[in-house]
């Protein structure tokens, strides 16, 4: 099962997350538009969403799960990192080896101060590979306790409002020391914090699962998906006045917004009628599919443009900008055709087979 709708919702949430690294000044955007490290909040839960849908009603077969993980992920990531150290070579700059060994090991956000090292959107994919390694166990204990969705729905929120009661905690007690810090790299990018975005994504999947909901009226799903938008939109806009309510600080990027993540995702995954249908259409679906490539090469497309490109066309900010996210988006479709998608079939598929056909002629 594959909702092809919520292909091109990657595209916008790694848009902001440009935004948010580059653009804020340029756009004057704010809020929602400028919320990128909350958007990962959003990937993560659709990560656990996607990961349930695509396995809960299958066994996990180990070696065809890896590959296709390693093949997901590891091709552009590494052409990140490939970019990102040379362009350190070039300026004469020192890279760090422990921080290299640990990006290529897909470990730097478990361990201060390196989450952000070489290629900072890569720290997301530190917490991915965490979220893949565990959830073959988290799968098996739902299915060998036979957890209900109801049980799924309590034990997924009861982790996700302890996890925020300890970010909480740091923050308001005058625990937290700021960026760069070890606080800042425990709340904020350490993979237990967002452990909890996944599992709220699988009990998503088991709900959708379950309950089997399809609505085709085009005014129904234009409501369950606008209503589910506009209080993420709103909420997002207003998190200052959240805290001044509650007088608490909150760490909104680490996961606070899951649950209404999750109530978009779900919204948009039963809603089938020909409106909500438009989200997969191929042109649409093509900026979704290429949006990894977009998230994780900004910063070295973003050096290389800022060399190469713009230094001589005195552009205005909005134009830098613009100029800037056109050619990213360009470049990552052509990342995704061209590199991406055929490095994923060859790991995928190719690779195991010639290895499989190795070994037997070795034998």
């Amino acid at each position: 099962m594959r909702i092809n709708e919520l292909t091109f919702f990657r595209y916008i949430a790694a848009s902001i997350v440009v935004i948010f690294h580059f653009g804020t000044d340029a756009t004057g955007f704010g809020g929602v538009l400028a919320a990128g490290p909350q958007m990962v909040t959003f990937f993560f839960v659709l990560s656990g969403f996607v990961m349930g849908i695509s396995y809960f009603n299958k066994e996990i077969n180990n070696k065809s799960y890896w590959w296709a993980r390693i093949a997901r992920i590891m091709p552009v990531y590494i052409l990140a990192i490939v970019l990102m150290v040379a362009s350190s070579y070039l300026q004469g700059k020192e890279v760090n080896n422990l921080s290299l060994v640990l990006n290529l090991s897909l470990l730097q956000a478990w361990f201060s101060p390196h989450p952000l090292s070489i290629n900072g959107p890569g720290w997301s994919l530190s917490v991915e590979t965490f979220f893949y390694l565990t959830f073959p166990f988290l799968l098996y204990g739902i299915k060998s306790r036979n957890l209900s969705v109801k049980h799924m729905m309590i034990a997924s929120l009861l982790v996700w409002g302890v996890t925020q009661i300890i970010t909480t905690w740091v923050l308001s007690a005058g625990l937290y020391g700021g960026f760069p810090s070890f606080s800042h790299d425990l709340i904020y990018y350490f993979p237990l914090t967002h452990f909890c975005s996944f599992i709220i994504g699988v009990y998503g999947a088991m709900w959708v699962l379950e309950k089997k909901y399809s609505i085709t009226n085009n005014t129904i799903s234009l409501f369950i998906v606008g209503i589910s938008t506009a209080i993420l939109v709103i909420l997002l806009n207003n998190e200052t006045e959240i805290s001044n309510f509650f007088e608490l600080e909150f760490a909104f990027s680490s996961s606070f917004f899951a649950p209404l993540f999750l109530i978009f995702i779900i919204a948009v995954s039963i809603c089938r009628s020909k409106l909500i249908r438009m989200f997969s259409a191929r042109p649409l679906l093509l900026l979704g599919e290429a949006s990894f490539s977009l998230y994780i090469l900004q910063i070295p497309i973003h050096q290389i443009y800022e060399k190469y490109i713009v230094s001589d066309l005195g552009l205005s900010p909005l134009s830098n900008f613009t100029l800037f996210f056109v050619i990213l988006t360009i470049t990552s479709i052509g990342s995704f055709l061209l590199f991406e998608k055929p490095a994923m079939n060859f790991i995928k598929y190719f690779l195991p087979t010639f290895i499989r056909k190795t070994a037997n002629r070795s034998n």
